[in-house]
């Protein structure tokens, strides 16, 4: 697992979120994750626009989080997948335990 300081440019849906990532000395990139180990409705069903927007408001645009990567390649859709953590909350095992999102490991 590789772990850097992320700051969030925007909620896609409940399971993907673009980020911008301080890789250090000077260093960003813009990626697009999917969040690990989990399955949120999609935004075309009234559930998944209320788990879209239940994620935009716990990060918004410009908040800082930290952001662990999985792989160092992309998925089949081109998102890198991820864990966030804002503070000391799993954001991935937080949406499960409210039942926003169900466990996912294809």
């Amino acid at each position: 697992m590789y772990e850097y300081r992320a700051t969030v440019i925007r909620v896609v849906d409940g399971d993907t979120v673009h980020l911008d990532v301080d890789l250090g000395i000077d260093n960003h990139t813009r990626l697009t994750t999917r969040l690990y180990g989990i399955n949120a409705p999609e935004t075309s069903t009234p559930e998944g626009k209320a788990v879209r927007d239940y994620l935009t408001g716990l990060l918004p645009a410009g908040t800082t989080v930290t952001l662990w990567t999985f792989k160092d390649r992309k998925e089949k859709y081109g998102r890198y997948l991820a864990l966030l953590k804002l503070g000391e909350v799993n954001i991935n095992d937080h949406l499960v335990e409210t039942g926003r999102a169900v466990p996912y490991f294809p």
